[in-house]
């Protein structure tokens, strides 16, 4: 998650890249989508909403067993100025493969 994180915040697709199994099932909105590029766009993300920074993050591992394990994360976002834009509530399934732990789901909420 330390990779995925640091990619988000210099908007490093290559790197998030490293760590996902595509295709990636993006959950969002009562629907499913495989994808066979990083659904999230960082960048995008933080022009569209004044996004600068994120505080409060949480990571928690809630299930794990000898191939596959699923995460969740919490942050809030923050305009540059400090103040509040949105919390926001990950949820990632891992699959462990020959090159290590990969990424193949990944849903989000903002609130």
């Amino acid at each position: 998650m330390e990779n995925y994180v640091a990619g988000f915040k210099s908007n490093d697709v290559a790197l998030i890249d490293k760590m996902v199994k595509y295709p990636i099932a993006y959950i969002k909105n009562g629907t499913v989508t495989m994808c066979d590029s990083y659904p999230i766009d960082p960048k995008s993300l933080k022009e569209e909403k004044g996004w600068d920074h994120s505080v409060d993050w949480k990571f928690e591992v809630t299930a794990v067993n000898d191939s596959e394990a699923h995460a969740v994360a919490s942050a809030v976002r923050c305009r540059k100025d400090g103040s509040r834009i949105e919390s926001v509530h990950g949820f990632y399934a891992f699959t462990k493969t020959v090159d290590g732990w990969k990424m193949y789901a990944v849903a989000d909420t903002t609130f």
